[in-house]
């Protein structure tokens, strides 16, 4: 069972030659459209950033069935990715409960024959091209969509003197998210969780103040265009409240959760990604927490009477994790490490949930 991303090649390798998919893409035949964002859509179902690196892989996704595309996370400036290897498979055959923090977690050489059962690393680091390079690109990914189906681009700012302000990541963030709009980008979201870089930009997600800073930046920045942020798992749910509270009135959705941070070992103790112990956790084993977040930012929506839409993401592997997700009252699913292994995990939704069936089945 190979994944489209091949794990034993490098970002580079992925990002020129990929994806790697065997399976032929499905034959559609659409009954309805729903909404998202005031967007008319096929489905509601999509792929977050991460998996798609560039346009080929967002055009290869797309004829898969996945609906709404993120492309991922971009930056103002050139940044290289970590080193190979940036995705491990972990020796994990169960849901991460809160004991489980602070402990590492084991690497495996071997893939579960079950898509069901695969949890790995993932550690790039947000790498990203220069502007010049992902604008164009960016467009052609627009050009390859058809009709019902949505692009977003993720960005993020970057911590560095350069860049001039009162407050320089926010500043950063919202020329990334300009660069994007005048690259043709329908949505924006703001990736303020990746646990996988060493400076501040991937950590403000539970901060109410920074990253309620940052979004009010943004937003006044894209004007009307939407606006979703991307946050990581925040266990104290007074917490995730001010961070809700904070960002509400200047976002239209919510995103998450984003992999965990771990320490990942080998079976020897060593370090399993060279020069870096910490790495994002995302696949199986983070569907427990991931749910419960999207649970509870489904109910401080309601209780504060906002409009956001919340996005569910974490753990997905399979249709009926689909489905737990929606009847918490999600507006969106997206599935990364799941559709990695299976990229036909929207078509098999899409059957059992009858919004759209496959022609040549």
């Amino acid at each position: 069972m190979s994944p489209a991303y091949d794990i034993h090649r490098s970002y580079e390798e992925n990002y020129g030659a990929g994806p790697f998919m065997q399976a032929p893409a499905p034959l559609r035949t659409l009954l309805q459209r729903e909404r998202f964002l005031g967007f008319s859509v096929n489905s509601r179902i999509g792929i977050p950033a991460g998996p798609l690196l560039n346009a080929r892989w967002i055009g290869a996704y797309a004829r898969m069935g996945f609906d709404l595309l993120v492309y991922k996370t971009v930056r103002t400036r050139a940044v290289p990715s970590h080193a190979h290897p940036n995705c491990v498979v972990l020796d994990i055959d169960r849901q991460i409960e809160k004991d489980d923090f602070g402990k590492p977690l084991t690497t495996t050489p071997q893939v579960p024959p079950d898509v069901e059962r695969i949890s790995i690393t993932n550690s790039f680091g947000m790498p990203s091209r220069a502007p010049s390079i992902w604008q164009e690109d960016v467009q052609r990914a627009k050009a390859i969509l058809q009709a019902g189906q949505l692009l977003i681009v993720s960005v993020v700012g970057t911590s560095c003197a350069e860049v001039q302000g009162v407050d320089p990541l926010a500043e950063d963030y919202a020329r990334a998210a300009t660069l994007a709009v005048e690259a043709g980008a329908p949505v924006i979201e703001i990736n303020l969780s990746c646990p996988n870089v060493v400076t501040g930009e991937g950590s403000v997600y539970a901060d109410p103040i920074v990253s309620a800073r940052i979004s009010k930046r943004v937003k006044q920045a894209i004007g009307a265009v939407p606006l979703i942020i991307k946050i990581g798992y925040v266990s104290d749910a007074a917490r995730l409240g001010q961070v809700v509270t904070a960002n509400a009135p200047h976002i239209q959705a919510i995103s998450g959760v984003n992999t965990l941070p771990f320490d990942v070992i080998r079976p020897d103790g060593t370090p399993a990604l060279p020069g870096r112990l910490r790495a994002g956790v995302c696949g199986a084993a983070i569907r427990t927490c991931a749910l419960a977040q999207a649970a509870r930012l489904v109910e401080l929506r309601r209780s504060g009477k906002y409009e956001f839409s919340v996005i569910g993401v974490g753990g997905i592997m399979t249709p009926a994790h689909i489905h737990a997700y929606f009847n918490l009252g999600v507006d969106a699913v997206m599935s990364a490490t799941g559709v990695m292994w299976d990229p036909l995990l929207a078509h098999r939704y899409g059957v059992e949930d009858r919004s759209w069936v496959s022609a040549s089945s």
